[in-house]
């Protein structure tokens, strides 16, 4: 179930998150430990940079959704990159969502509660519009997972370039726009799809 975001809750979110950074920084900072406060503050600068690239692209409800995901139950845990030249990414956000909505479902429900997994979205339009999504982390293989997997790759079929999967992965090359180069479908040895 989506979670309701109201300025109080995302206010609070936010709080929690710069109070555990700046916990951080002061722990480094007694030990002495000036590298690892100068690596955090990078880290940090870097991911606000991302967030404010993320909220640029015209994207509002995915931009919130990967903003807020973190601060919800959830068995893994997300990151992003956004590498753009242009910010108007509106026109495909109707294709966006549902992808990842369906992805995202999907990776809740096989990945195995309690341990650590983690995805890697790269959103780019350097050559063309691009969303890739790295899983790694242990998922349940079941038959109905594939049933799954193979609805998203139908419901998605002019989208998806790439996508390969496996009990410890899930990787996709999802284009918004739609592929303009031919594609081809093999399967391997363990069952997963490859486009």
């Amino acid at each position: 179930m989506a979670t309701e975001w109201n300025v109080l809750n995302l206010l609070r979110h936010s709080r929690h998150d710069w109070l555990n950074h700046l916990q951080l920084i002061n722990g480094y900072l007694s030990m002495g430990r000036v590298d690892k406060v100068e690596k955090l503050v990078e880290d940090i600068v870097n991911k606000a940079k991302n967030e404010s690239h993320l909220s640029h692209l015209k994207m509002d409800k995915v931009a919130e959704k990967l903003l807020t995901f973190n601060w919800g139950d959830h068995s893994f845990r997300i990151s992003f990159e956004v590498i753009t030249s242009e910010s108007d990414w509106s026109q495909v956000e109707d294709t966006v969502y549902p992808f990842l909505e369906m992805l995202f479902q999907l990776l809740d429900t096989y990945a195995v509660y309690g341990e650590d997994h983690h995805a890697m979205i790269m959103i780019s339009d350097i050559e063309s519009k691009t969303i890739e999504v790295d899983f790694q982390g242990t998922l349940t293989f079941t038959k109905d997972m594939e049933k799954r997997v193979r609805r998203i790759e139908k419901e998605f079929e002019h989208n998806i370039e790439q996508i390969e999967w496996n009990e410890s992965e899930c990787y996709v090359n999802f284009f918004p726009e739609g592929i303009v180069r031919k594609r081809s479908h093999h399967t391997s040895e363990n069952g997963s799809s490859i486009r």
